[in-house]
């Protein structure tokens, strides 16, 4: 499937961008509407919604709702695919996280998050690393960037685990602070993740 040309060029929606994505411990799927109320609720955490440059706080199940259709519009365009990270064996498929790839018609970026009762387990480094073998697999583009806000080690810690290098410092709003903060900016090439040695 190639839905891209070159590293932001020439971009026509020839597909719906809604894999389902399968690793050890995780399922990775699109969202669908009656994952609200897990986004709330793991959103309405401000020691997640702290680190996110979009979430405003508080973060409610109307503004789930909202997001998640978005998250529709845009794979339906094929400029994104947002993903909800699922635990494997959960009947339910109750999404404790997201992974996204976005801006893929101009400069794709990916950004996640992780509930917090979940962090600390390896589970995002799995999920990044199965979505980006997806995305370069699958879709014509050169790069991805990437980064977080000053302070975050542990995203920047599961970027460089991936390859990511550090390309610049940026200045980005934080709705939960209400005003810009620092952001280290990251880049992952093509090259550069066909080339590693490493797993994560």
């Amino acid at each position: 499937m190639k839905l891209l040309s070159g590293a932001f060029g020439s971009w026509r929606p020839r597909a719906v961008l809604s894999p389902r994505i399968e690793t050890g411990r995780l399922v990775l799927r699109p969202l669908e509407q009656g994952d609200a109320e897990a986004l709330a609720v793991y959103l309405g955490d401000a020691e997640v919604a702290r680190w996110l440059v979009r979430v405003p706080h508080p973060f409610t199940v109307d503004d789930a709702t909202d997001f998640i259709g978005q998250c529709c519009a845009t794979a339906a365009l094929g400029t994104a695919a947002t993903l909800g990270l699922v635990l494997r064996g959960d009947e339910r498929e109750i999404v404790r996280g997201i992974v996204a790839l976005h801006s893929l018609d101009t400069r794709p970026e990916i950004g996640f998050w992780l509930g917090r009762p979940f962090w600390g387990n390896g589970l995002m480094s799995e999920a990044v690393d199965a979505t980006l073998a997806w995305a370069y697999d699958q879709l014509d583009i050169d790069a991805i960037i990437a980064g977080a806000f000053e302070g975050n080690v542990a995203s920047l810690a599961i970027q460089a685990r991936q390859g990511f290098e550090v390309i610049g410092m940026s200045r980005r709003p934080s709705l939960i602070e209400s005003r810009l903060l620092d952001h280290v900016d990251t880049r992952l090439t093509r090259a550069r993740h066909a080339a590693r040695p490493w797993r994560p």
